[in-house]
């Protein structure tokens, strides 16, 4: 449908459309101009995102996000604030109130949870563009009682907020006092037991037996490695001297047997010149020969005896390095049970180390959420109270009145085409071609005065054809 169709409609419907728009524009305006007027109390609540807690002096985690105004907002919108605030301005004794409630509900349900309600779905809470301030308008038809329910609403809001915050803390304290009394016995259990074990086994703090037994250990192992040395060099002089006599170097180095040797090999040399001067029989050749035949078994004796002087060393420091691996490994076993001791000493110690560890940080905890618990600050905070306003906010009469005219327009509109559907007629040439499928020829107009037809020559218009 064209405009020219919707306005030939509207000129042929005119009374019907004219009729509905007053109907609507009057309806509107006389129900605008009779309800009562209304007012809207205003107030606002800051909320601190950036300042740090003054108790965990740090900031809390996700203010600065965009759903952490939106949570305040359905906190401060929530039963649980408009319980409260019937319960605080007393509402619940208004015996108009009630009979308000008893003809709407017929007494079912709450009336403390109607009243909440009823105040919810007339409170207006919306942030501020761009700012953490949340504002809070009640609109009602007393503007006092509309300013008080508004202040209600952000004291109620202030003290459930606080505590939201303050009633975890609470649970928290409880918790840890009750967890505390069994860890501090559990502390006290492991102190206890770690005394006990140092003064049976004569621990100190400052023990350092160990260490002085560690360095004796030490000691005695570089005495076995040194006796070991000692024992092998004393064996293998012991065999050698065994096997090749006065020819080895130990005993040839030996004073006596070398002063014995030089004797003998003196004398020898001065019997072979007597022999050779006075013969085998003389007195001096005999006594000379008896004397190094002494001499001989004095120098075997002294070989005997240098070769049993190793075999003794050797018995000694065979004997000494036994003494001495008998000692390192008494004194390794008692390395060990010491070290096992001290072992035992430092299971127990950490036992009781972690016990006061986790007993301080609960009491440190515990401390925390006793302060947190009673705080009576938060991070938010009263911007503005409402004041009883002077001026009333609806109805709004040239709002209303415009819409209504437009509201009546459309209906006017309506009407008339719901009656051309009814009383379907041909408006336009467009509809009369449409219809035919054949081109118009003319038009011939309406009659209505004598001006109108001494214009009929001007008005008539017939292609091809002309006037006489």
């Amino acid at each position: 449908m064209t405009f020219e169709q919707i306005f030939a409609i509207l000129k042929a419907r005119w009374i019907i459309a004219l009729s509905v728009f007053v109907v609507v524009l009057g309806a509107v305006t006389a129900k605008t101009l009779l309800k009562a007027k209304d007012y809207t109390a205003e107030g606002s609540v800051i909320v601190d995102i950036k300042s740090p807690d003054p108790i965990a002096g740090m900031v809390l985690a996700g203010a600065a996000s965009p759903s952490y105004l939106m949570t305040q907002i359905d906190v401060m919108t929530s039963q649980r604030v408009a319980l409260k605030v019937v319960s605080d301005l007393k509402l619940y004794e208004v015996s108009s109130l009630r009979e308000n409630w008893m003809k709407s509900t017929k007494g079912v349900g709450d009336f403390r949870g109607w009243l909440a309600d009823m105040f919810r779905h007339s409170l207006q809470v919306h942030p501020s563009r761009g700012s953490n301030v949340i504002n809070v308008a009640f609109t009602g038809a007393d503007p006092q009682f509309a300013a008080a329910i508004t202040n209600a609403f952000i004291k109620a809001y202030l003290d459930v907020n606080l505590q939201l915050r303050t009633e975890p803390a609470k649970q928290y304290t409880r918790f840890f006092t009750s967890n505390g009394k069994q860890l501090r016995e559990d502390f006290e259990v492991a102190q206890a037991k770690l005394s006990k074990f140092q003064q049976d086994q004569g621990l100190v703090v400052t023990d350092e037996r160990l260490d002085v037994e560690m360095a004796r250990l030490t000691e005695l192992s570089s005495q076995q490695v040194q006796m070991q040395a000692a024992v092998a060099d004393s064996g293998s002089r012991q065999a050698a001297v065994n096997a090749q006599g006065d020819k080895t170097q130990d005993v040839m180095m030996n004073p006596l047997v070398s002063a014995l040797k030089t004797n003998l090999t003196q004398q020898e040399n001065q019997l072979q010149l007597l022999t050779t001067k006075l013969g085998d029989e003389h007195p001096q050749v005999k006594e000379l020969a008896n004397s190094i035949a002494d001499m001989r078994k004095k120098l075997d004796m002294e070989v005997q005896r240098v070769s049993k002087s190793f075999g003794i060393s050797n018995s000694v420091n065979v004997s000494r390095e036994s003494q001495v691996r008998q000692a390192l490994e008494a004194q390794r076993r008692k390395v060990l049970q010491m070290k096992a001791v001290r072992d035992q000493a430092a299971m127990l110690q950490r036992d009781a180390d972690n016990a006061q560890r986790v007993y301080e940080q609960v009491v440190l905890r515990q401390n925390t959420t006793n302060l947190e618990s009673q705080a009576f600050l938060d991070n938010v905070a009263a911007l503005e109270y409402a004041t009883a306003p002077s001026v009333p906010s609806g109805p709004r009469i040239l709002n209303n009145i415009g819409l209504g005219g437009l509201a009546g327009a459309l209906l006017a509109l309506t009407a008339a085409l719901l009656m051309e559907r009814k009383d379907r007629r041909l408006r336009t040439l467009n509809e009369i071609e449409a219809l035919t499928n054949l081109p118009a020829v003319g038009s011939i107009p309406a009659f209505k005065s004598r001006k109108k037809a001494t214009a009929l020559p001007r008005r008539l218009h017939l292609p091809h054809v002309s006037t006489p």
